[in-house]
């Protein structure tokens, strides 16, 4: 380090030439650098090979500060086109200092300057590597800088391409870390510069997932759809998009499929925003073992969250400090920045850090209790269903036992008793004064009947029509337990527009059941009468 920083003096004291890059000073730079990064950008792979002669090439013949700090470059640069960064890649950090050591004496070599910014481009590829994404997003931005300042290179294809790649690296950090208007922002520069349409398409379908995170599914949906129609391709991210359309539809069956897709596929952001809706969906389906599963991944994300917080202030800061308009202050003593405004910031951004900290650990510890809630309320509802199942099956028993002894049962009075069971009146109750069509099945939400509901129902059935439940299977082998409780419905004299309420499925849904048990019975094209029939048959 302190050898270039010696060079670097060097030239500055004797160099008056206006580019650094001189036969002399820089040998290689002209012939073999330059096209070895030509090879870089079209045949990575064979690059490396060429590394590895240049390097031999160095043993015999030494290379300058210049040509060498250029070849780590290329090297770096070439693991990465490869995917093949690692622990042992070289070390960019003593590269960046030597180009910003002697950039000072060359401000307008453009050569010096387009290096300068690809070493902090690579040298934040480097820290992203390691996790580092804050080191990242700082040499990101540097590189940003320097493309900046140049107004020459918004004309060239290839300098062009270098900064939408600047902007594209900023944008999904920002994203990543929950800045979603600031990766639009980002998003949208950088799609200012891209020119070929498959970089475009896959700026829009980015820029379509930050709308996404921010549930606007509209702005979303479009953003897929006019990359779809540039670059068409199969993209499950849209998932998320159109079961939250599905779910303002009301249609929270069809929304199921596509929600979980989005949770099993998609980006962090996607698969909480499909966790929490499908544990709503579930909670209203009475699925406890689904929603706790969904609820569970919303409380560890939100620990996350938590955890990179400190992070995320830090680079939300980072980049609020690039965009400030620069002002150059001085002062008798030669410091350019105030301390003591310094300090108030340092101050405001840890404590606006420990307001997220405390207001997370809040909102943990309230999730928290709503599982533990959930999990005593599911054990509970366990054990009464366990009571109820064994109680059904002793009536059962019971009722068999009671059969073979008296023979066929009395129609009309099993038939009144099952009309008037509690059940019966509790969901002819719910109905009353509500006239149901067919196009507004959607709007009772409320009627929907729960699990323990549909017990009773089927209870009451197998109560007045003994054993009617299990029969109904065995002489109905395609049938399943759905149909039953559909039948036991249908046996109150009920319309399909009214069972689609109580069973908050569609209403062509439940048609569909209604003519699949028809089709198994055998009987006209009244379910009501086909059941009835069937009852008198075989009991």
């Amino acid at each position: 380090m302190a050898f270039y920083l010696l060079l670097a003096a060097f030239f500055s004291a004797c160099g008056r030439e206006e580019s650094a890059f001189t036969r002399q000073n820089a040998p290689r730079h002209f012939a073999e650098l330059k096209s070895l990064e030509r090879l870089i950008e079209t045949e990575p792979l064979a690059a490396s090979d060429s590394i590895v002669w240049l390097k031999k090439q160095a043993e015999v013949n030494p290379l300058t500060a210049l040509d060498a700090n250029e070849l780590s470059l290329r090297e770096v640069q070439t693991q990465y086109k490869n995917r093949r960064l690692s622990e042992t890649s070289p070390d960019l950090g003593p590269v960046v200092a030597f180009y910003d050591s002697i950039a000072v004496s060359y401000p307008d070599d453009a050569d010096l300057q387009f290096l300068r910014a690809n070493t902090y481009y690579y040298k934040g590829a480097e820290c992203a590597y390691a996790d580092d994404e804050a080191q990242a997003f700082t040499h990101f931005l540097k590189a940003l800088q320097v493309m900046n300042s140049r107004d020459e290179w918004g004309e060239n294809p290839y300098a062009r391409r270098f900064i939408a790649l600047i902007y594209t690296r900023l944008s999904e950090i920002l994203y990543r870390y929950g800045l979603q208007d600031a990766a639009l922002e980002t998003c949208q520069k950088a799609a200012s510069y891209y020119e070929s349409e498959a970089d475009l398409a896959a700026m829009m379908r980015f820029e379509a997932l930050i709308y996404q995170s921010q549930k606007d599914y509209d702005k979303a949906l479009a953003r897929f759809q006019a990359s779809t129609e540039m670059v068409p391709m199969d993209n499950a991210q849209v998932r998320l998009s159109i079961g939250a359309k599905l779910i303002e539809l009301r249609q929270y069956d069809s929304a199921v499929p596509c929600l979980e897709m989005a949770f099993n596929s998609g980006d962090r952001f996607a698969r909480v925003d499909a966790a929490a809706k499908l544990a709503e969906i579930y909670r209203d389906k009475g699925f406890a073992d689904e929603e706790l599963r969904y609820t569970r991944f919303y409380v560890d994300n939100s620990m996350m969250e938590t955890r990179l917080a400190s992070r995320k202030m830090e680079i939300d800061y980072l980049y609020e400090d690039f965009k400030r308009p620069r002002e150059v202050a001085t002062s008798d003593n030669g410091n350019n920045a105030p301390t003591p405004w310094v300090l108030l910031v340092l101050l405001t951004v840890i404590a606006f850090m420990a307001y997220i900290i405390v207001r997370n650990r809040k909102r943990i510890n309230h999730i928290e209790n709503k599982i533990t809630t959930i999990e005593r309320r599911h054990d509970q509802e366990t054990a009464d269903k366990e009571l109820e199942i064994e109680q059904i099956s002793q009536q059962l028993s019971d009722t068999r036992e009671r059969l073979e002894s008296t023979g066929r049962i009395d129609f009309d009075a099993a038939w009144q008793s099952y009309m008037e069971s509690p059940i019966v009146l509790k969901i002819k109750k719910s109905l009353e004064g509500k006239d149901i069509m067919i196009k507004n099945v959607g709007v009772f939400p409320k009627l929907k009947l729960k699990e323990m509901d549909y017990i009773g129902l089927v209870q009451s059935a197998n109560r007045s029509f003994p054993d009617f439940s299990s029969r109904f299977l065995k002489d109905n082998p395609d049938l399943n337990v759905a149909d039953v409780r559909h039948s036991c419905l249908a046996l109150m004299g009920l319309n399909d527009a009214e069972i689609a309420v109580l069973e908050g499925i569609s209403y062509s849904g439940t048609n569909r059941r209604t003519n699949k048990i028809l089709s198994a019975l055998h009987e006209g094209d009244n379910l009501e009468l086909a059941l009835l029939t069937y009852i008198k048959n075989r009991f």
